[in-house]
């Protein structure tokens, strides 16, 4: 049975939204701060999808409001979603379902969380950042932190957040982090000039 429901619309510019992960509103339009007040009729839920031109990806994420429009407003991501239909314009409210995570063998889970769990904070080690308090048992959160730390463009990182399962995500961020990491190692004889962005 699909779990569908409707909620107001809070379309993300340039910026992809993780379950899990928070990001700041930038609600400097009218039609954004609309937005914000009428997710308060809903206890605050939102879905917050990439905005592509003038529509949104198929794929976003039911979200939670916190704070005040214009102060410190963010959006939190709760759990994936599929966009199914507009139902009003106005202020945008979607009719959306459940999107959750296609099932994949526990053992081959643990293998693949625990391999990328060693070689993400690996990394975050040799480019001198502070590891970071993630746990390697959980695959499907694991993935979703790790791609929002590793500051992809926002077309991959909805790439990422389209995939059904955290198997086949946590193996191509394991592509990812082999490709950072032979980037970095050629890197390293200029480490002396870093700047704060961890991956230039």
């Amino acid at each position: 049975m699909r779990s569908v429901f409707v909620l107001p619309l809070y379309p993300l510019e340039d910026i992809v939204l993780l379950p899990g992960e928070r990001c700041g509103l930038a609600s400097s339009s009218e039609q954004l701060r609309a937005i914000v007040e009428r997710a308060h009729d809903f206890g605050g839920a939102v879905v917050a999808s990439l905005a592509d031109g003038e529509s949104v990806h198929e794929v976003g994420v039911t979200a939670i409001v916190s704070g005040e429009p214009g102060s410190e407003a963010s959006l939190y991501g709760v759990s994936r979603c599929r966009l199914l239909s507009l139902v009003s314009e106005d202020v945008p409210m979607v009719r959306a379902e459940r999107f959750p995570e296609a099932p994949a063998e526990e053992q081959r889970q643990a293998t693949v969380a625990r391999l990328l769990h060693t070689r993400y904070q690996r990394l975050l080690l040799r480019v001198g950042c502070e590891p970071v308090s993630i746990s390697p048992q959980d695959l499907t959160a694991l993935t979703w932190r790790v791609t929002a730390y590793l500051g992809l463009p926002a077309e991959q990182q909805q790439g990422f957040l389209n995939v059904p399962d955290p198997l086949t995500r946590g193996r191509l961020l394991l592509v990812a982090l082999r490709d950072l990491e032979r980037r970095e190692r050629f890197l390293q004889p200029w480490a002396h000039l870093r700047t704060t962005t961890p991956w230039n």
